[in-house]
């Protein structure tokens, strides 16, 4: 196994200098949303790995590479001698509470410039809370780390060269509710580094979300027991990003009452423009 892992680190680092300084973009098979369970690997830490492409050996390398880097993390610790398996009995059993990080993907751009591995898991104490962990790769070898990117659904090429990138994720606020979350990221690139373009939106009181200021990611969030349709959904056609969902305020800013909230954004001038948000009460049982 330390041979393995040792083989494993050295066919990286020369795929990143054979690549290093190269304006190449990946090439890939573009494919719907899937879950590819073979990665060729002996003890590979994740079951399913979701992409919007067919994957290649390279990528199933990467994500096992990055897992490892995470699960170090979170150990503070680092031994490239163990192996994955000895790595999530050592998370489960940390003294920081139970940890498992069990999920992950690849989400390539529609160009081919770069790719966002994404891990995930849970940390459990009284109970257990989902998190993730992202990084950018460019098809030159080059990263961007310490991304807030979840489970991916869209990135989509934008007419004059930025990127949209849609994800989801479930969250637990509280030990008796939790919520899903529907976000969209705005982002260019310059000489390499990732630049944020703000949605200039408000906000209704919610979560961590207390004032007007813009935001790089806009999130909408609908606690598990609201039954009303949640989407964010871009159209390149019409180039109009379209919203819904409903929220319990009782939950987050002791107001009893609940709404449902659908909207539309516009694209133009290298961001959105909200064309309109409709409120509704609803009744939550």
């Amino acid at each position: 196994m330390k041979t393995t892992i040792t083989l494993l680190a050295i066919i990286l680092l020369l795929g990143c200098k054979n690549q290093e300084g190269k304006s190449e973009k990946f090439t890939h098979t573009k494919a719907d949303s899937v879950k590819i369970k073979n990665t060729g690997f002996v003890d590979y830490p994740i079951e399913g790995v979701g992409s919007n492409a067919q994957l290649v050996h390279k990528d199933s390398l990467d994500l096992d590479l990055f897992w490892r880097k995470t699960a170090f993390s979170m150990l503070d610790t680092i031994n490239m001698n163990l192996p994955n398996s000895k790595i999530k009995n050592l998370l489960f059993n940390s003294d920081d509470g139970k940890g498992i990080l069990n999920t992950g993907g690849v989400y390539y751009a529609p160009d081919g410039l770069f790719k966002i591995l994404v891990v995930g898991g849970e940390l459990c104490g009284a109970y257990c809370t989902p998190f993730w962990k992202s990084e950018l790769v460019f098809s030159n070898g080059k990263r961007i780390g310490n991304l807030d990117f979840r489970n991916i659904e869209h990135i989509y090429s934008m007419p004059d060269g930025n990127y949209l990138i849609v994800d989801k994720s479930f969250d637990r606020p509280a030990s008796f509710y939790s919520v899903t979350t529907t976000s969209a990221t705005l982002a260019s690139f310059k000489e390499e580094e990732i630049n944020y373009h703000t949605f200039n939106f408000t906000h209704p009181k919610y979560n961590e979300i207390k004032n007007n200021t813009p935001s790089k990611k806009l999130s909408f969030s609908q606690e598990h027991f609201i039954d009303v349709e949640q989407y964010l959904t871009y159209n390149e056609d019409t180039k109009k990003l379209t919203y819904s969902y409903g929220t319990d305020f009782s939950y987050c800013c002791q107001i009893d009452s609940a709404y449902v909230f659908k909207g539309e954004f516009e694209y133009g001038n290298g961001g959105f423009t909200l064309l309109h948000e409709k409120k509704e009460y609803i009744d939550v049982k």
